[in-house]
């Protein structure tokens, strides 16, 4: 079964953001506000399925989805994705770049550091892909409603998990998206690769 946890995240992240002067975009792909490196925002819903947009912020072309700085005081890049109430799918990708990251398959995960700022949808999808054809996700809404609203937390997800689902990570072009059909408001703050947590396994799909 696939294997999720949480973690309060004020203390470490705030250390890491101001520390981090330069991230390595290979292993960082949101911090300060900012995509380092070739990566970008995409905003996605059905008036347009590609819209790139600056770290500012920008709404989909329906506007289903928008981003916009959060106005969090602690972090002041932290960025705010906000769902209208809709039926239509609405989704933020992280894109515009490729990594290799094959061999950290059984050893990291991806951790996203965020705060949940309303009810959670019944489908909450993360998504990495890896070109045409070639994706995998698996719905986090369940994790999201564990977490206490409004408290910054670390939702880390075991690349594994993406893997056991057809994920190429040698070619990685999206190392994040989230999507959903519902309504909902989420801040994040930072979305990074990190090791797994000394003696986790990972992922490990239903036989």
């Amino acid at each position: 079964m696939l294997r999720f946890f949480l973690t309060l995240v004020l203390t470490a992240y705030g250390a890491f953001c101001v520390a981090q002067d330069s991230p390595n975009p290979n292993f960082v792909y949101f911090t300060q506000g900012k995509t380092p490196g070739n990566w970008q925002w995409i905003l996605s819903d059905p008036g347009n399925w590609w819209m790139p947009i600056d770290d500012s912020g920008g709404s989909s072309a329906n506007g289903k989805i928008t981003l916009s700085n959060a106005g969090d005081e602690d972090f002041p890049g932290a960025v705010k994705l906000k769902w209208k109430r809709s039926d239509d799918w609405g989704a933020a990708t992280i894109s515009g770049g490729q990594v290799d990251l094959a061999k950290f398959e059984q050893a990291a995960e991806i951790a996203i550091a965020m705060r949940v700022m309303s009810k959670v949808p019944s489908v909450v999808n993360v998504k990495m892909a890896c070109g045409e054809g070639c994706e995998a996700e698996v719905n986090v809404a369940e994790n999201l409603k564990q977490m206490p609203r409004g408290q910054w937390m670390a939702l880390p997800l075991a690349l594994d998990c993406f893997t056991a689902n057809g994920l190429d990570l040698s070619k990685l072009n999206w190392p994040f998206a989230i999507g959903t059909s519902g309504q909902l408001e989420l801040d994040i703050v930072e979305i990074s690769l990190a090791p797994l947590a000394e003696g986790d396994e990972g992922c490990v799909p239903n036989a």
